[in-house]
């Protein structure tokens, strides 16, 4: 799937993500998660991970609506 994220291009799969997030240790989850190879994940930290970006470069909105697109269920604490 392509998305445009703060101006720039970017290309993404499923697969890209859970291969990005094998192995990764989850951070402390606040307020909303998503589930990855069966870990429970904050969005932010997924697509992050996944694009090699800061995140502090998009918000957990962005992040949010990017996952469900690619098919990731998201919940809320």
């Amino acid at each position: 799937m392509e998305f445009t994220l703060r101006g720039n291009i970017y290309s993404l799969m499923k697969q890209d993500v859970e291969k990005a997030m094998k192995g990764v240790l989850p951070e402390q989850i606040s307020k909303y998660y998503v589930e990855v190879n069966s870990e429970k994940y904050p969005p932010k930290q997924v697509l992050a991970e996944s694009l090699g970006l800061g995140k502090v470069e998009f918000t957990t909105m962005d992040a949010s609506s990017i996952l469900r697109r690619l098919g990731f269920r998201l919940y809320r604490l």
